[in-house]
């Protein structure tokens, strides 16, 4: 080795950077190989690199960053003995990709730079291994991903698209607690997967344990704007091109527009920053997600933002969870005329406590229709709806799977041998279920539906296409708020027509209902001014009227 050699050798070890641009090649997809000419922001990355041990890079696409982090870890391997770096990535077609760059700038360095005499002593389309005892490995992404006895570097590309990446995580953590380093990079999926939490957590300055050490992990933010070929009117023509949701996704580096969300972000921003128009608000104050005017019942889950009005209709729609596993029972109560929702509950609650729960809140929001789902576990939640006798319960017809709300009065009886072909509650079904969901979004898109709940607006984030195309919540999330407002909306816009129950009703619920012994309060408890009370509700006595909302109240 020369003198100059000698110097340059010295002065690429010091400096990746110089390294790359001097000595590094790639292969451009029509131009052939081409010198590694670094753009800036490729420069500052490589910077972040040195001197952060964890670094996470959202990015738009064709930026060339899985080409930098292949010269990156050619670096690593042709300068410093025993380096272990891994490389994790969605496709077979991906990870021996990357391993094909690493062996590109390899294959095209001067003899007296090379790391290896002759050829490297493992040398396959995922691996390669040099004789100084460096070695790179590529595979896609499996829960065994990453286990490894230690690794100097991390890799992990396009990580928002991993499928378990929280267990893959959680298993290269012991590889990495000798003091390795990660580099984490992905274009946006969406909102509430790993990429999008472990960047969000990054931005916030957040540590987490990795091996015993207290680490962060500093966020890189490369939008397709960096890129120095590119300006608006390419923006503009791929835009119309591909569309906004997957610009975003692919160019913009925008989370909230990305992904595959059931509902678009922007509309469930849009009631975080837009006020109700509703008489007693403040409009400049009050945007329709906000915290309620009570917290009731036993558990303080019961949400409230608006008192029954006894001149109004409810419907109540309810999902059911069985109450000792990860999913909630829940239920909305929606003022039918005004469409909004006035009250929510999302709590873990026995099966037959929360049918009392429902048919108490539904006699205080003036007989609301009660719409609970009967799945597997619904039917325990009807059953005590049916033993306490409340009238105004939804029934469906078995065999065409709908209700004829004309006949609502004359089947709460189900002993009656007539209607055996109707059965209480609503039946979610393959055939409901999408209609369901599309009518949801519909109407939040349009923005008709008045939601103030900030529970169910982030259950959205989370709500998601799948892979097999079912709209369902991503893993580790759930969606229950989501379910039973959708299928309040259902009812509500396709088969509820504004009736009145009858007064032989309501006297008979005040005639055989009592709450006053029951263990459990779900009601609302702290009115903040008075009803008018229905005269059905009042009892002639002497010369006033007696009040005897009491009774339901308890």
């Amino acid at each position: 080795m020369t003198e100059h050699q000698t110097r340059e050798f010295i002065k690429c070890r010091k400096e990746p950077i110089y390294f790359l641009r001097e000595y590094g090649t790639v292969r451009h997809p029509t131009k052939g190989l081409l010198k590694f000419d670094l753009w800036d922001f490729q420069e500052e990355c490589v910077t972040h690199f040195l001197k952060n041990s964890y670094n996470i890079v959202l990015k738009a696409r064709q930026l060339g960053l899985s080409t930098l982090c292949a010269g990156y870890a050619a670096w690593l391997m042709t300068f410093f003995d025993n380096k272990e770096i891994y490389i994790l990535a969605t496709k077979g077609t991906v990870a021996t990709n990357l391993v094909s760059k690493v062996k590109v700038l390899f294959d095209n360095l001067p003899d007296w730079l090379k790391p290896y005499k002759n050829k490297p002593t493992i040398d396959n389309r995922q691996s390669v291994e040099l004789s100084n005892g460096s070695k790179i490995h590529a595979s896609t992404t499996t829960r065994e991903a990453g286990r490894s006895e230690s690794l100097s570097l991390l890799i992990v590309d396009e990580a928002a698209f991993i499928n378990d990446m929280d267990e893959i995580w959680i298993a290269a953590q012991p590889t990495l607690s000798t003091g390795g380093d990660c580099v984490v990079l992905s274009t946006p999926n969406g909102i509430g997967n790993w990429f999008h939490k472990l960047y969000t957590e990054a931005e916030q300055g957040s540590k987490m344990l990795v091996g015993g050490r207290s680490i962060s992990f500093n966020p890189i933010k490369l939008h397709w704007s960096m890129h120095p070929e590119r300006e608006e009117k390419w923006a503009a023509s791929m835009r119309k091109s591909i569309g906004l949701r997957a610009f975003a996704q692919e160019h913009d580096a925008d989370f909230l527009q990305s992904g595959s969300n059931v509902i678009d972000m922007n509309d469930i921003f849009w009631y975080k920053e837009n006020p109700t128009i509703s008489e007693g608000f403040d409009e400049s104050e009050c945007p329709h997600e906000r915290e309620p005017i009570e917290k009731s019942g036993f558990d303080k889950n019961l949400w409230i933002w608006k008192y029954p009005d006894y001149s109004r209709q409810y419907l109540i729609s309810a999902d059911v969870a069985r109450g000792d596993g990860s999913d909630y029972s829940t239920f909305h109560v929606i003022d039918v005329e005004a469409y909004e929702q006035v009250a929510e509950y999302k709590g873990k609650i026995p099966t037959d406590v929360f049918g009392h729960m429902l048919v108490q809140v539904a006699v205080q929001y003036n007989n609301a229709l009660l719409v609970p789902e009967n799945n597997n576990v619904g039917w325990a939640t009807i059953q005590k709806i049916l033993d306490l006798n409340y009238g105004n319960l939804y029934w469906t017809d078995k065999a065409r799977n709908f209700i004829d709300i004309n006949k609502t009065q004359d089947i709460h009886d189900p002993y009656d041998t007539t209607k055996k072909n109707m059965i209480p509650g609503f039946s979610t079904t393959s055939r409901t279920r999408p209609v369901m969901i599309a009518r949801m979004e519909e109407e939040i898109r349009s923005h008709d539906l008045i939601l103030h709940s900030t529970r169910l607006l982030t259950e959205f984030h989370t709500f998601v296409f799948k892979e097999n195309g079912k709209p369902e919540h991503m893993d580790g999330y759930n969606d229950d708020l989501i379910l039973a407002l959708a299928i309040g909306v259902f009812i509500r816009g396709t088969m509820l027509r504004m009736y009145q129950v009858g007064n032989e009703i309501q006297k008979g619920l005040i005639d055989n209902m009592s709450f006053s012994h029951h263990p459990y309060e779900f009601g609302i408890i702290k009115p903040k001014a008075e009803k008018a009370i229905p005269k059905e509700l009042t009892l002639k006595v002497g010369d006033s009227n007696e009040d005897l909302l009491w009774l339901i109240r308890g």
